[in-house]
């Protein structure tokens, strides 16, 4: 399955619980938002917000 590259801003949840997004985005949006995706067992969980002292 190929999934073609997307604005940060059109990813769903629905994307998410899916499996339907690249490291790489998750990654763009940790670095730009300071979220991070919690999973388990090969399924997103939570989001956690990171807390910046």
């Amino acid at each position: 399955m190929i999934i073609t590259p997307r604005k940060i801003q059109d990813i769903t949840l629905a994307n998410l619980k899916n499996g339907e997004v690249t490291l790489m985005e998750l990654n763009e949006i940790y670095k730009k938002m300071g979220f991070a995706f919690v999973g388990s067992q090969g399924k997103f969980t939570k989001i956690k917000k990171e807390i910046k002292h």
